[in-house]
């Protein structure tokens, strides 16, 4: 279902993302709504269900965490051990086969409690396909190294104007510009001059000869201090010459804020996410301020965010619960829909190319970028093709930028050794197959014939 987009003020969109309907006053004695079990509350009762053997308790309240987020592979986990230890075949293998629909990896042969359904040909034949899945697959390749945390480094461009790529740091709040052998070059720096924190975005507008930059006072910055946070600001430069020309605050209000990753269309509307709260602010080409855009109360954690050259579409990748799709132009929103072999879990990165949508999922098992086939409307994905799948150097793989026939991204975000360094990878735009989907008619002859 569309929901309405609101502009304007911040005031207006929060009463949208947080402000429940004002409703009319019950009499006293009527009874109460309770509110929805919280996350945390449903899977601390979980873990207790499981220490006490209630496999059914469990396996109901992993089936309300999974409807509440879909795509989290630990609640489908927990729904098939917890079938399993009840001994109901059909329901651990139903959920079986649908996490192997969306190419997840997981060996159920890691846990006791699957042993009352491991003895048939059907789990054999699904947790076989499963294991397969977590194998490396497709196509990646080194593109540069750079020095330092692999942590460090929170935005990458690519700057057709200088022909380099361009990445942003949160500690030092720099701007290098990286040659393809490595080699780099500092275009900016954070100092009291220009402003600058810990850079989260960029975005190089060669056709405007702009410079776009997302900033924010993050403690991994080394100037942080605490009362600066909760600031951020969208930067504009000139690309050429580096002199700053704007500097857009984001509205103050009592959330936490932090803003991140940023995209531009082709006429100069900016848009950037906020990491702290689910909110999308947006900058008009003529506009004098940044202005809280769009946002959901069910949205959880927004990582990344792309537009359609000609600002006909925005996505905005959550980790949790998906592709949030925006028609700027019409005014609605809707989550990106697709076909039963679609999960768009753990979303670090998430680029657009003629009528693609690359994202890349660092923060589901395995590790991968899937190139999703989008309908006419931009609110579908018809198709679901792995590009690569836990290659060797994967290690949450994040943020990433289009640079001709390829994306290129940061290839191991989770990693913490300084000698690694961070790795950019290479993959081509074409790259991968799609999911193999099992024998269905064996499935399901082989559930025919269990015990149940």
């Amino acid at each position: 279902m569309h929901k309405t987009l609101f502009t304007g003020t911040v005031a207006a969109l929060l009463s949208f993302l947080f402000v429940l309907p004002v409703k009319a006053q019950a009499p006293a004695d009527a009874p109460q709504e309770s509110p929805p079990p919280s996350i945390v509350s449903l899977e601390q009762r979980s873990r207790e269900a499981f220490a006490s053997g209630d496999s059914l308790t469990a396996y109901e309240l992993n089936l309300a965490l999974h409807q509440r987020l879909p795509y989290i592979g630990e609640y489908m986990i927990k729904m098939v051990r917890a079938a399993a230890l009840g001994d109901r075949k059909t329901e651990a293998y139903e959920m079986m086969l649908k996490m192997q629909r969306q190419g997840l990896a997981y060996d159920f042969n890691q846990t006791d409690d699957t042993l009352t359904i491991r003895k048939t040909e059907v789990y054999k034949y699904i947790n076989d396909l499963m294991v397969e899945a977590g194998k490396p697959a497709g196509e990646a390749e080194l593109a540069f190294k750079l020095a330092g945390l692999a942590s460090d480094y929170q935005a990458i461009a690519w700057d057709g104007s200088r022909e380099r790529f361009l990445v942003g740091t949160a500690e030092k709040g720099l701007v290098l510009a990286i040659a393809e052998d490595g080699s780099s070059e500092v275009l900016l720096q954070a100092n009291n001059e220009n402003g600058l924190w810990s850079i989260n975005g960029l975005a190089a507008d060669v056709a405007n000869n702009r410079l776009w930059i997302s900033s924010a006072a993050t403690p991994m910055f080394s100037g942080f201090i605490p009362t600066d946070r909760n600031h951020g600001a969208l930067f504009e430069f000139n690309l050429e010459t580096l002199e700053r020309v704007g500097q857009y605050f984001v509205p103050i209000d009592a959330l936490p804020h932090e803003l991140g990753s940023l995209t531009v269309t082709t006429d100069g509307h900016v848009y950037v996410a906020d990491r702290a709260t689910p909110i999308v602010y947006r900058k008009t080409p003529d506009g004098k301020r940044l202005e809280a855009f769009v946002g959901a109360r069910e949205l959880v954690s927004f990582s990344d965010l792309v537009v359609t050259p000609d600002n006909s579409r925005l996505f905005v990748a959550d980790r949790y619960k998906g592709v949030f799709v925006v028609d700027p132009i019409a005014e609605q929103a809707a989550m990106l829909g697709g076909p039963e072999n679609l999960n768009l879990g753990g979303i670090e990165g998430i680029e657009y190319a003629d009528g693609q949508l690359i994202v890349i999922q660092g923060g589901m098992q395995p590790q991968r970028l899937m190139r999703l086939t989008l309908a006419q409307n931009g609110s579908i994905a018809e198709s679901v093709a792995p590009m690569a799948v836990a290659i060797a150097p994967f290690n949450r793989p994040g943020v990433g930028t289009i640079r001709g026939d390829s994306v290129f991204y940061f290839a191991n975000s989770g990693s913490g050794n300084a000698e690694e360094g961070a790795l950019v990878m290479r993959t081509p735009l074409e790259a991968g197959q799609a999911i193999v989907p099992p024998d269905i008619r064996k499935f399901r002859e082989s559930i025919k014939d269990s015990p149940q």
